[in-house]
């Protein structure tokens, strides 16, 4: 495979959200872990519908910090809940201390090693995936965010960047998605898709499947 870049999405494919934001949000607001569970999963929800309402009002880029807030005070108030301004600061601050899939790092390494450039290419604002690589300790050469492309995933913005900003063509590329929407737009750009599937899902339109699929991000150096 002639490839010289290899992408990542952050919060699904590297990061453990359920499992980092759980106890986070149990303890801020003493929620039980079940309770806990299901309000991070509504409030990556509300975000993730904020980030596709940026993409179609045609109002400008709404920032990720802002839609990680949006999507906190709509699952506060769906839960009841009132809580300090700096409790909820805190909270928002927790998407940059997320824990990485066991596998993660280890992975990062290895495919530099094998000597491809690698890449973070995701949702979130720039200062929020730059704290984020610093996680990898030097695993990533480029941080690419959706806030230099003005738009969310699926786009085709987002995907034109290794190819804007590194001068990469898009044939060059070997994306790691962690999600089928993520999958979707990459395959729609022009890209290979590897998905670290690991809920086991399907994508909506099978016109866009991936190129390759595992259980977790393993499977990416079988490939490269």
């Amino acid at each position: 495979m002639p490839i010289k870049l290899v992408t990542f999405d952050v919060y699904m494919a590297l990061l453990d959200i359920q499992g980092s934001l759980t106890p986070v949000v149990a303890d801020a607001l003493s929620l039980d872990t079940r309770k806990a569970s299901a309000f991070v999963q509504l409030w990556r929800t509300k975000q993730m519908e904020r980030a596709a309402v940026s993409n179609s009002l045609g109002l400008g880029h709404t920032p990720f910090r802002d839609c990680t807030r949006i999507g906190l005070d709509y699952t506060l108030a769906k839960h009841d809940l009132n809580i300090p301004e700096d409790a909820r600061e805190k909270l928002v601050a927790a998407w940059d201390r997320m824990t990485p899939w066991p596998e993660a790092c280890e992975l990062v390494r290895a495919v530099k090693a094998k000597g491809y450039e690698t890449a973070i290419l995701s949702n979130g604002d720039q200062d929020m995936l730059d704290a984020i690589a610093r996680v990898f300790e030097g695993g990533f050469d480029h941080v690419l965010s959706c806030e230099t492309a003005g738009h969310y995933k699926p786009h085709p913005d987002v995907y034109d960047l290794p190819t804007r900003v590194l001068g990469v063509a898009k044939d060059d590329v070997l994306h790691v998605a962690g999600a089928s929407g993520d999958v979707l737009g990459a395959k729609a750009s022009g890209m290979t898709c590897y998905w670290s599937n690991r809920t086991c899902d399907r994508v909506l339109d099978p016109v866009f499947a991936p190129d390759y699929q595992g259980p977790d991000l393993t499977g990416v150096l079988n490939i490269l």
